[in-house]
């Protein structure tokens, strides 16, 4: 595959936000927790469309109804994964299916982050052009973070993820090329309540 094959305009890179996982460690549906005054997985998905990236992808699981009502009133696709339950790999291969074959690479994002700025997207995007890399992701602190952008070149080696494994099972194939982030970014997943809360005061913090 020639350089040229997989390099692909602003547009043609998507999101996926992954949307579908139980949150049984947190007890209620973490998708749907409030950012200044919005759900969780609105607030991603905004970010995404902000960011340019298209299409938008929201894999749905657990809280099917509740989560593509929340994002009811955006151009995104929702995607119902009905094997969430065996883990996020399941979700990653639904987004992933549902991408037009025009798209060049991909922006997976988790539905516990809301705080990813858009500004951060559009550098993955940027960064994709200017080197055509597979794998790209953020470097916050010397830290690798998420979200990670990947080429259309890995979408194969997603068939062989299995379980909760997610795109850093292809890390070792692919190593990221990482950009420096100046912000400072939780590199949190909001598993419990206290999470939630640190994510809040960063925010808090922020503005």
């Amino acid at each position: 595959m020639g350089t040229g094959s997989h390099s692909s305009p602003f547009g043609s890179v998507a999101a996926v936000v992954l949307a579908a996982g139980g949150a049984r460690r947190y007890g209620e549906a973490k998708q749907l927790l409030n950012w200044n005054g919005q759900p969780f997985v609105h607030v991603i998905a905004n970010t995404a469309l902000e960011a340019g990236l298209s299409p938008v992808i929201v894999v749905t699981g657990a809280w099917h109804s509740e989560v593509s009502q929340a994002v009811a009133n955006l151009p995104v696709e929702i995607i119902h994964n009905p094997h969430w339950q065996k883990g996020q790999s399941t979700s990653v291969k639904a987004g992933l299916r549902a991408l037009p074959p025009q798209c060049g690479a991909s922006i997976f994002l988790l539905a516990d982050q809301p705080h990813i700025p858009s500004e951060l997207l559009r550098s993955l995007v940027e960064t994709h052009q200017k080197t055509n890399a597979p794998l790209i992701a953020p470097q916050v602190n010397g830290q690798l973070t998420n979200p990670v952008l990947f080429d259309k070149v890995t979408f194969p080696d997603f068939e062989t993820i299995t379980g909760d494994q997610g795109g850093r099972a292809l890390f070792k194939r692919y190593p990221p090329l990482l950009i420096r982030w100046p912000e400072a970014i939780p590199n949190l997943d909001v598993d419990t309540p206290d999470d939630y809360q640190i994510l809040l005061r960063h925010n808090d913090n922020g503005e």
